[in-house]
């Protein structure tokens, strides 16, 4: 197998890039790494988040809901994420006081435009795809250094899911000796990463919970026209309601065991429509509307943790991350809810090894250095996560 750094070779630079599904910014880590597999240790050297320009970013909103997305402009924005990957690459690398040459790779998530994990009949056979922009050619020629891309898509031909991909830093990083722990980030969609005390990785338990701040941020565009409910201000206000919870608790994917993923082709703008359609949505103040949502991506994430982990251990310590680490209202719910345990930030967390807002920079980071060292990073399977996209010679 191809080992692209030679043995002699003892720390990479590496950069990990990416946009979330809350599409809010570009998220760009320079990492130095030591080694690779269970002996990699990543050290974060610097970490910037650039704003995505809003035209671009109701782009590819507008693209993200399969009713407006169009052939042309998917052609077109694959092309346009690498560049404006690109261009925050370069941004950091400047910032940071390096030089392009002395990078030795990019690793890009590029924007998830949709995530089918599940087979779908297709002329007879079962298929099940993802589909992340961001064309990584165009980054290579763009920066002149290589560049990795499209990390889910060997896992999920060999019948995974092809995500989350964070298990495999959490079980780097944050596996421990004594403690039963559960790693948490809220995103646009909400994941857990469970691991008891001398955790293999072959016992790690994770998956996507579902909805993270995804249905807020609908609900709050929709009502307030604001991105986001900032520190929670507008579902403070309102008071969760118990029938339209309930209502919004029957969605299957909840009750489907890990591992398993999803996103916004499932908990799409179609799919908040149909809840303001809800009965139970008909007298409800916009602010309770808020508060249930909130109320939801709790609620959701300790129903599944009491399904598929607490039958096998019960955790002493749940360390969050994420945007939905800085809505007041969340982690209040998530300390009531987790009463057993230690609640508490990544960044709270003694001598924690990465800062939360970087950590998925660093994901990607060491998920193209686990690919250039001929290693696989994949939790269940052998795939090698990853295509490499040369620069120009």
């Amino acid at each position: 197998m191809l080992n692209f750094f030679p043995p002699e070779k003892k720390e990479r630079l590496g950069i990990g890039v990416l946009s979330g599904t809350s599409v809010d910014g570009i998220d760009v880590g320079l990492v130095k790494l030591h080694g690779a597999g269970s002996q990699a240790r990543p050290v974060l050297l610097a970490f910037q988040t650039y704003p995505i320009e809003l035209e671009i970013r109701n782009l590819i909103l507008t693209n993200l809901n399969p009713e407006k997305a169009s052939l042309p402009a998917l052609s077109q924005l694959n092309f346009l994420i690498g560049k404006i990957f690109a261009d925050a690459v370069k941004k950091l690398i400047r910032e940071s006081g390096f030089f392009p040459t002395e990078i030795d790779f990019v690793a890009s998530h590029g924007q998830t435009f949709w995530h089918q994990p599940e087979p779908l009949q297709m002329a007879g056979y079962p298929i099940c795809s993802t589909f992340q922009l961001g064309e990584g050619s165009v980054m290579a020629n763009e920066l002149g250094i290589l560049t990795i891309s499209d990390f889910r898509t060997a896992e999920l031909s060999l019948g995974a899911e092809g995500a989350p991909l964070a298990p495999f830093l959490d079980y780097l990083l944050f596996g421990h000796s004594r403690k039963k722990r559960a790693l948490l980030n809220i995103g646009g969609m909400s994941n857990l990463t469970a691991m008891r005390e001398n955790c293999e990785k072959s016992d790690v338990i994770f998956f996507d919970a579902g909805p993270g701040n995804v249905l807020i941020d609908k609900a709050a565009a929709h009502f307030f026209g604001e991105p986001f409910d900032k520190n929670a201000e507008f579902s403070k206000r309102g008071k969760s309601s118990p029938p339209l919870l309930n209502k919004l608790l029957l969605e299957n994917f909840y009750q489907k065991k890990p591992p398993k993923s999803t996103g916004r082709e499932l908990f799409s703008d179609a799919y908040f429509q149909n809840i303001l359609a809800f009965p139970e949505c008909k007298t409800l103040a916009r602010y309770d509307i808020l508060a249930t949502l909130t109320e939801l991506t709790s609620e959701v994430i300790f129903r599944q943790y009491e399904a598929f982990v607490a039958p096998k251990f019960q955790i002493n310590e749940l360390i969050v991350s994420g945007g939905g680490a800085e809505n007041p209202l969340i982690m209040q719910r998530l300390k009531e809810k987790f009463a057993f345990a230690t609640v508490l930030k990544q960044d709270d967390l003694h001598a924690s090894p990465i800062p939360a807002k970087a950590k998925e920079a660093v994901l990607f980071a060491v998920l193209g250095n686990e690919l250039l060292s001929g290693q696989s990073a994949s939790m269940r399977t052998s795939a090698m996560l990853g295509k490499i996209s040369l620069p120009p010679a």
